[in-house]
């Protein structure tokens, strides 16, 4: 599997997140098995877990999406919310196979609020940065080796990974469950 740097001019990246790497997004339908490679299998993992799913992913989708992404330290991912235009909900697995409480990288996940847009602008986020601390609070998930987290609409970050982590990167797949006819993400 190849792994690219991430495109800052795309999705929720900003250019002061560093530069992650991803691989190429796997789709597969809701009823259509395990997919030939290690982000196929995740995905119908992810998928066959349905009555878990309820109250948690909305239940209006036909397909899983997913790549493998690699947090470098000094790497994140800047605040955002996720389309629901385009999905329903969306999951992070954590398949590093070791991880430190000091090397960061964890989810961050801020209350569910209207009206916010998608992201800040890249450079000119105050509107963006007041409307989350106006409450100022929320939780944190770390990246815990093996644990599946779903996410449906919350504002949610990536903290950076911290220069303690040395060589080793927070490894994931992550992925949305996409709303019929909606395009890839």
């Amino acid at each position: 599997m190849d792994l690219l740097p991430v495109s800052q001019g795309a999705g929720a990246w900003k250019l002061d997140d560093g530069v992650p790497l991803g691989s190429e997004e796997v789709l597969l339908g809701r009823n259509q098995g395990t997919a030939e490679c290690v982000i196929g299998q995740v995905l119908s993992q992810v998928s066959a877990t349905g009555e878990a799913l309820e109250g948690l992913v909305g239940d209006d989708w036909d397909r899983i999406s997913g790549r493998a992404y690699v947090y470098p330290k000094g790497t994140g991912l800047s605040w955002h919310v996720d389309d629901s235009d385009l999905y329903t909900g969306a999951f992070t697995y954590y398949a590093h196979p070791h991880w430190n409480a000091h090397w960061g990288g964890e989810l961050m996940v801020a209350p569910q609020q209207e009206d916010l847009p998608i992201m800040g602008y890249r450079f000119a986020n105050d509107e963006y940065s007041s409307s989350l601390l106006e409450d100022g609070r929320g939780s944190f998930i770390a990246p815990k080796p093996n644990r599946l987290v779903l996410l449906a609409g919350a504002p949610h970050q990536v903290a950076p990974v911290r220069g303690a982590a040395g060589d080793m990167v927070r490894a994931s797949v992550s992925g949305f469950f996409l709303r019929p006819g909606a395009g890839l993400t």
